[in-house]
């Protein structure tokens, strides 16, 4: 039973690599693209637009939760460097619960 279980890690390793490369496509930000932003749980809505501001994005929407989708700009900074936990590419965050 185990000889074969180990016969089969080769293929649920590949399988978790090919999803893990898929999902990274498509949710690495684009240049120039628009960004789903996902900052700490708990912050106010108010101090998300700020950070997004100050990073020299232009907030566009507020999304569920911690989330906000931004926009580039001419002067646009990291948004990671301003709080912000985790930026995805606005397109490919559309599958996601966002």
């Amino acid at each position: 039973m185990y000889a074969q279980m180990r016969n089969l890690l080769p293929a649920l390793a590949l399988t978790l690599a090919g999803t893990a490369a898929i999902g990274w496509m498509a949710l690495a930000p684009k240049e120039g693209g628009n960004v789903a932003v996902l900052f700490p749980p708990g912050m106010e809505r108010n101090e998300m637009i700020l950070r997004v501001s100050q990073a020299g994005w232009l907030p566009v929407s507020y999304l569920n939760g911690n989330a906000m989708l931004a926009a580039p700009s001419n002067t646009s900074r990291s948004l990671v460097a301003n709080g912000a936990l985790l930026v995805l590419d606005a397109a490919g965050a559309r599958g996601c619960t966002l």
